[in-house]
């Protein structure tokens, strides 16, 4: 093997590398929104208490399904129904992505 060989392999390994690490890095990047939980707040929560103590409960009907809400709504879309933002994390409630819970972290 020449040493032009070697260093083009030895390149494109480098380069392997590091996109698997900008995977990686994306992944764990946190979440970029629209609105921020100041925002978020301004949404109807109704405090509920569960088994993991207490959370709160939003929804589309209760939102009257205000841009805020479609907007927390797409983040979790986009994030497998759950995420955290600032001090809460959210999630859909049993799946449902018209209902969304939040619990201070």
């Amino acid at each position: 093997m020449s040493n032009v060989e070697f260093l083009v392999k030895l390149r494109d390994a480098a380069q392997l590398i590091a996109d698997a690490a900008n995977e990686q890095l994306d992944k764990m990047a946190p979440v970029e929104v629209e609105h921020n939980e100041k925002d978020f707040d301004k949404l109807f929560w109704e405090d509920l208490r569960g088994n993991k103590g207490p959370f709160q409960r939003t929804s589309k009907k209760a939102t009257n399904n205000s841009d805020i809400f479609q907007a927390l709504q797409a983040i979790l879309k986009e994030h497998k129904g759950f995420c955290q933002i600032g001090s809460y994390r959210y999630w859909f409630d049993n799946n449902n992505p018209d209902v969304i819970d939040r619990r201070r972290k």
